[in-house]
């Protein structure tokens, strides 16, 4: 606003001599018929000249204060009332003189122009001017202004206005009268909004019928900034009487006040007026907070936040439109429409702006209402989520996982040699998918699988007697394990009899072939035993499944494999087959377990793989459905899967050195000592023979001597 020069303020104030005096004041024969806009440039003295009469004007709006001129002007009204220029022109000074005092006279004076006013009766003069000059169009102007001026001027003592019956419709009449001037229903509403800021005489004017009348002007000018601002300024008063905010929004006020704040949204004191509007309806009753925010498919919100945002740094319309927006926040169904339109951030940038101690009450205020916000975005799992962004501590746990992943894998034993490994092993017995009857199952058991675990080995080769191809060494017997169906109920056969032997609860009935043959000229190799196993019809039509059981041992790379055959037979189809080959380490870490960088780096792994489920299992709680909205949240997922595949195969390498799997090695690798004799016989066959016939002297010895 502009303010006095400082020279008019010395002037009032006695700080130094009078500018002017009234003898120098200068006339209209002062003023050249040559004057130009080249006489006004800076230096030149017409410039002066006109400032100085700008200087005398407000000094004589100060003398007009200081003498108490507004009563003397009331009183020549009074005096003239029948003459319309005489009224039109003191009206006139009476709003000049108003709205001077009310934009920067209040700093200078302590004279109130109001006083005089309402003194010397002026307000009923004004009333009584709109009787008597209701058609007067030039004639109401000022007069409404007046009204406007001096209400706002002094509040309390705008009481007067309900010593007239009827004064609410001379203001109304200027309406009725001249529907189609806006400008002046412009005027005639801020004569109205001015009076009602007096809560008495809120009260005495509220009625159904002047809620209607304005709603309905409303309506109809509702695209005319003017009017609408002008409309909006005593609906906003009004709507905060209960009965007045039922008839407003019964009349369909809510969405006809949106829609004025969707258009002219642009304009201060518009916006203004609506959202203190909007905000004293959800004063009276919670149900107009549901019509406001689901009107226009719940187009509510994003009006009011978009309003605001426009004038965040209007401390007004901060102030009504956050308060509005909190008691909306206040309601469950509205919490996503509050997230979505980022009235949470509005916040924050709002307190931003508003720094320093001047602004302390307004940050307070809107601090109050964040907080409602934030519980909006808690509550709301989808914006809760969505505001989850990735971080530094994401990007170094990305990271970690992926070296650990990496030198996990190069340190692991278990890499493609043992694969190759293991592949070569079950590509050497040549199984075939399925066998057409036990027959074919005999002719492959004597032939392709004896020739590829026993090897024959000639007395003069280095190689062992188990030993198979490569650096695999089969340790010790191949195991049998039949299950069948009884003859008589085709139940399980559980009893024990001279062809197939004891029943074992975990494996059935067994049968063992031995690696080599035991002692020389008995029928223990594996051929033998086979052969009078499908003599004896070891296997027949009870047949109901076979599993063969064998242990191998590669030296070259310190590994263990557990072979498993297995023979499933159907009936009336064909024996169906299966091979397992299952590699185990008995030592991971290679020697002592402290001075393994493998160790190390299981121990980094399963740190990680928890600080990752529990980061996880922390987000998917506070998220809920809505934890997968969002990139980096699936990447925590992707990454706590990952890690869980990487410690399930850790664990079944653990379970395959557990202790089941060593009783499972350990139960064929049995080895008897005729077995261990024989080994003796077949690598060192020459002392073997030495030995014999050094026993055999001595025990002739010890007979003759025993005989004589």
């Amino acid at each position: 606003m502009k303010r006095l020069s400082k020279a008019v303020q010395d002037r009032v104030g006695r700080k130094g001599p009078p500018l002017l005096q009234d003898e120098h004041v200068p006339t209209s024969n002062d003023k050249s018929a040559h004057s130009s806009v080249h006489d006004l440039e800076q230096g030149s003295p017409r410039r002066h000249l006109s400032i100085t009469c700008g200087v005398l004007v407000e000094l004589q709006l100060v003398q007009v204060l200081k003498q108490n001129g507004v009563g003397e002007i009331c009183r020549t009204i009074k005096a003239e009332i029948d003459t319309i220029w005489a009224v039109q022109s003191a009206f006139k000074t009476l709003a000049s003189v108003g709205h001077f005092y009310f934009s920067c006279g209040e700093t200078v004076f302590s004279v109130n122009p109001a006083d005089g006013f309402y003194d010397s009766d002026g307000l009923l003069l004004a009333l009584f001017a709109l009787k008597k000059f209701p058609h007067h169009r030039e004639v109401l102007f000022p007069i409404l202004d007046t009204i406007s001026i001096y209400a706002k001027l002094d509040v309390e003592r705008a009481l007067t206005f309900c010593a007239i019956d009827g004064g609410v419709d001379l203001i109304m009449n200027c309406v009725r009268n001249h529907y189609d001037k806006p400008n002046l229903i412009c005027m005639a509403h801020d004569a109205l909004g001015s009076l009602i800021l007096n809560d008495d005489i809120r009260q005495h004017i509220a009625s159904t019928g002047l809620m209607h009348e304005l709603v309905t002007l409303l309506d109809r000018f509702k695209s005319n900034v003017d009017v609408s601002r002008a409309l909006l300024y005593p609906l906003s008063h009004l709507v905060v009487l209960r009965e007045m905010a039922h008839t407003f929004v019964d009349l369909n006020g809510i969405p006809t006040a949106l829609h004025c704040l969707k258009q002219h949204k642009h304009d201060q004191q518009a916006a203004w007026y609506a959202l203190a509007l909007l905000n004293a309806l959800t004063t009276s009753d919670s149900y107009h907070i549901q019509l406001i925010g689901t009107v226009f498919s719940h187009k509510g919100v994003p009006l009011i936040a978009r309003a605001i945002a426009m004038h965040v740094q209007v401390e007004e319309i901060a102030l009504e439109g956050f308060q509005l927006l909190e008691r909306i926040a206040t309601v469950s169904q509205f919490f996503a429409v509050i997230n979505r339109n980022h009235v949470l951030e509005l916040a924050y940038h709002a307190l931003s702006l508003y720094k320093g101690p001047q602004y302390t009450h307004t940050r307070l205020e809107i601090k109050k209402r964040v907080l409602t916000f934030q519980t909006c975005a808690i509550q709301d799992g989808h914006a809760y989520a969505m505001q989850e962004r990735l971080t530094k501590g994401d990007c170094i746990l990305y990271s970690i996982f992926v070296a650990l992943t990496a030198v996990a894998a190069a340190l692991s034993p278990y890499d493609h040699c043992t694969h190759h490994m293991t592949q070569a092993l079950t590509a050497s017995l040549r199984l075939p998918d399925t066998f057409p009857d036990t027959a074919h199952v005999w002719m492959y058991l004597e032939s392709a699988f004896v020739s590829s675990l026993f090897r024959p080995v000639t007395p003069d080769s280095m190689a062992t007697p188990a030993m198979m191809d490569g650096s695999n060494v089969l340790l010790g017997n191949v195991l049998l394990h039949q299950r069948r169906l009884s003859v008589v109920d085709l139940t399980e056969d559980k009893t024990t009899s001279d062809i197939f032997g004891v029943y074992m609860e975990e494996r059935g009935y067994q049968a063992t072939l031995p690696p080599v043959q035991a002692a020389p000229g008995l029928c223990h190799s594996a051929k033998c035993v086979l052969a009078q196993l499908r003599h004896s019809k070891w296997l027949d039509l009870y047949t109901r499944s076979v599993v063969i059981e064998w242990n191998v041992y590669n030296a070259a790379l310190d590994i263990h494999i557990a072979m498993t055959l297995s023979l499933d037979f159907a009936v009336g189809a064909a024996i169906q087959t299966d091979l397992r080959a299952t590699p185990a380490y008995f030592n991971v870490y290679r020697g002592v377990f402290l001075t393994s960088a493998l160790f190390y780096v299981d121990m980094g792994l399963v740190f990680f793989t928890l600080y990752s489920v529990w980061r996880a299992g922390g987000k998917l709680h506070r998220y809920r459905q809505y934890y997968f909205f969002v990139g980096a949240h699936v990447m925590d997922g992707l990454i706590v899967v990952l890690w869980l595949g990487i410690w399930c195969t850790r664990l079944h390498y653990v379970t395959t050195a557990s202790y089941s799997l060593m009783v499972q090695l350990a139960g064929p690798t049995y080895v008897s000592l005729r077995g261990t004799t024989y080994y003796l016989v077949v690598l060192n066959p020459r002392k073997y023979t030495i030995q014999q016939y050094s026993i055999q002297q001595y025990s002739i010895q010890h007979y003759s001597i025993r005989k004589y």
